[in-house]
């Protein structure tokens, strides 16, 4: 009988131990998942803003959530000297994922005045606009001329190589 409840106060003691030890590694545990998603808490607009301006310094006009390159990001609209850029900053790395400025500088090889005498040299007349126009990180200036008739033609020329790659007229 003795050594039953010697048995029986061993185990109680074992048990308790146990639970001791088992509510220390749950207690630090817990302070650790805590400090971790604290430090990988949610990226805020005004965090991406900030971070798309590093790339791109001018006035931010728009910024929405989007999937670039397989990546969820915040797709920052910065207007800058009359153009827009638009910056994509990673939402869990933080970090901006194009520089449009350089992606610019690679794509344009021709100036708008060259693109508006392509256009001119296909339809004569009056250029009524023009502009460099960026769509999927490709470069293109749109032309519109008047002609004498009254009638408009539309240019689409690519930046890079100056190739018509569209043209429209309406009468």
């Amino acid at each position: 009988m003795l050594k039953k409840r010697w048995m029986v106060g061993l185990l109680a003691g074992c048990l308790a131990a146990g639970g001791f030890s088992y509510n220390a590694l749950a207690k630090e545990n817990n302070e650790h998942t805590q400090t971790a998603s604290s430090k990988t808490s949610a990226l805020t607009e005004q965090e991406a803003e900030s971070i798309a301006k590093t790339v791109v310094d001018g006035t931010v006009e728009d910024i929405d959530r989007d999937i670039y390159n397989g990546k969820e990001a915040y797709e920052v609209e910065i207007e800058k000297d009359g153009e827009d850029y638009d910056v994509y900053v990673d939402i869990n790395t933080r970090q901006a994922l194009n520089d449009p400025l350089q992606e610019k500088a690679e794509q344009v090889a021709i100036t708008k005045e060259e693109a508006e005498e392509i256009a001119l040299k296909q339809t004569s007349g009056t250029v009524i606009e023009s502009k460099l126009d960026e769509d999927d990180g490709t470069y293109i200036y749109e032309i519109e001329i008047q002609t004498k008739q009254g009638d408009e033609s539309e240019f689409d020329i690519s930046a890079k190589d100056g190739r018509i790659i569209k043209q429209e007229i309406d009468d």
